[in-house]
C-alpha cells in the first residue's frame, strides 16, 4: 500500500553539540554554562555494551556502537531504563529539564540520533531512511539493557518510536509519545485536512537544496525561530554549537530528504502498536494540529491520551514537571490526571529580521499581534509583515495580518 509520505514530517526540533564539559558532549575547550550539569566522561567512551548505573546529578557520555553507526549517548540515573529520543532540530540536551525530574528514579539513556550533534553522520542520503533510524535505536537498546525498556519520544523521535514499537515490540515494554503523529493518522490528515497541509509548508524549506544555507543564515535565525522562544539565551548557545558541528545541518535535514519523496511514503502495512502507549499532546502545536490525535485507538490497542491546552509543540520544554510526572505514573502503572493549566503568558516571537511582537493567548485560532516594533524601537505596521515567511512560519494560514 502506498500512503502519503508526509506523516514523517514532525515539526522541527534541533540536534545540539556541546563540549564534554557541557550538555552537548565532548569538545576540546570551554567551560560549561551555569545551567549545564557536571559531566563524567569515562576514559574509554567507545563501547558496544553499557548496562552500569549512571550518576543521578551529573551527565555521563559514551559513544555506543549500535551496528551501522556510533551514537553519542548521554546517561543519568539508576533504576529502570528509559530511552529518550529527540526530534528536529534538537539534540540530547532537549530532554535536560525532564532528566532533572526523573534521574533520581530512572536510568535515562538519551542519544544524539544519527546525523545530529556528535553522533555519526553518514554521507549517503539513503542511510537516513526510517528503517536505518529504527535499527539504530534497536541496537542502542540491546547495548544498554538486557531487558525491554520504556521509550519516550518527541517529534522525529516519535516517528522512530512508533515504528520501533511496531517492529520490535520485544524491546519496548512501554511507549510514551510527545507531539509526534502516528504515521497512518498523519497520512490521513495530510490527505484530507487542508489546515494540516498548510501547517506542514515548512517541509519544502528543509528539503530544498538550499536548506543548509537557509538554516545557518543570520546565526541560525531560522532554527532559533523554530524553537518558539522556549530555549533560554544560555541554552541557545549550546544549540548553535550543536548545529555548527561538521555535517550536522546536512545530517539533520537528511531525515526529511530521505523520507519525503514526491510526498509519498510506502507503508506495507498499518503501523499497529500493542505495547501500552501514553500520548501527551500540546494542543497549541501550530505544526502538528489536533486532528493527529483523532482515531489513534484504531492503531494502538492500549492507549492513554492526555492533552494540554495552551501548550505548544515544545511540550517537554514548557511543562517538564508535568511531563515527568505523567511518565513516572505511566511506568509505575499508577493513576494520573493532568493538573489544571495555568493562564498562558503572552508570547514573544523574534523573526530573523529582528521584528518582534506579542501574541494574544493561544486559545484564539490566529493570534493577533500588537505593539510590533523593530530592533530600533520603531513601530512596524502589520501590512509591512504581510507575506513574510517568518510570520507564516508560525501562522501558515497566511491571513494573520489581513
Amino acid at each position: 500500500m502506498v500512503r502519503p509520505m508526509k506523516w514523517l514530517i514532525p515539526l522541527l526540533s534541533i540536534c545540539i553539540a556541546c563540549s564534554s564539559s557541557s550538555p552537548a558532549g565532548t569538545t576540546d575547550t570551554g567551560e560549561p554554562p551555569d545551567t549545564a550539569p557536571d559531566v563524567a566522561i569515562p576514559p574509554d567512551t567507545s563501547t558496544t555494551l553499557w548496562t552500569e548505573p549512571c550518576p543521578a546529578d551529573t551527565v555521563e557520555f559514551r559513544t555506543i556502537d549500535v551496528g551501522e553507526v556510533s551514537l553519542n549517548v548521554a546517561c543519568r540515573g539508576n533504576g529502570p531504563t528509559l530511552v529518550l529520543l529527540h526530534g528536529f532540530p534538537e539534540f540530547w540536551y532537549g530532554w535536560d529539564a525532564v532528566m532533572d525530574q526523573l534521574a533520581a528514579k530512572y536510568r535515562l539513556i538519551v542519544p544524539d540520533q544519527r546525523g545530529y550533534n556528535l553522533s555519526d553522520k553518514p554521507e549517503n542520503l539513503a542511510d537516513y531512511e526510517i528503517p536505518h533510524l529504527v535499527t539504530d535505536i534497536a541496537g542502542l537498546i540491546d547495548a544498554v539493557s538486557p531487558d525491554p525498556v520504556t521509550v519516550v519520544a518527541h517529534d522525529w523521535g516519535g516517528a522512530v518510536g512508533w515504528a520501533l514499537a511496531h517492529q520490535h515490540a520485544d524491546k519496548v515494554n512501554k511507549l510514551v509519545i510527545l507531539n509526534a503523529p502516528h504515521p497512518d493518522v498523519f497520512a490521513r490528515e495530510l490527505a484530507n485536512n487542508p489546515a494540516q497541509q498548510q501547517a506542514s509548508f515548512y517541509v519544502e524549506i528543509v528539503t530544498a537544496p538550499t536548506a543548509e544555507a537557509v538554516l545557518s543564515d543570520n546565526d541560525y535565525a531560522f532554527l532559533a525561530l523554530a524553537m518558539g522562544g522556549v530555549v533560554s539565551d544560555e541554552d541557545m548557545v549550546l544549540y548553535k554549537e550543536a548545529w555548527g558541528q561538521p555535517g550536522a545541518l546536512t545530517g539533520m535535514v537528511n531525515w526529511y530528504r530521505a523520507n519525503l519523496k514526491d510526498s509519498q511514503l510506502e507503508v506495507p502495512e498499518p503501523v499497529t502498536v500493542d505495547v501500552p502507549t501514553l500520548v501527551l499532546w500540546g494542543l497549541a502545536d501550530t505544526a502538528l494540529l489536533p486532528g493527529n490525535i483523532d482515531g489513534l485507538d484504531e492503531y494502538v490497542s492500549d492507549l492513554t491520551l492526555h492533552t494540554f491546552d495552551g501548550v505548544s509543540h515544545w511540550i517537554a520544554h514548557e511543562i517538564p514537571e508535568t511531563v515527568s510526572d505523567a511518565i513516572d505514573a505511566f511506568v509505575e502503572g499508577t493513576p494520573w490526571s493532568p493538573p489544571a493549566p495555568p493562564d498562558p503568558p503572552a508570547t514573544s516571537w523574534v523573526v530573523p529580521d529582528g521584528v518582534n511582537g506579542e501574541a494574544a493567548p493561544p486559545d484564539q485560532p490566529l493570534p493577533v499581534f500588537s505593539a510590533v516594533k523593530d530592533t530600533a524601537g520603531e513601530a512596524v505596521s502589520p501590512e509591512a509583515l504581510l507575506g513574510k515567511w517568518s510570520v507564516l512560519w508560525f501562522y501558515p494560514a497566511a491571513n494573520t495580518f489581513g
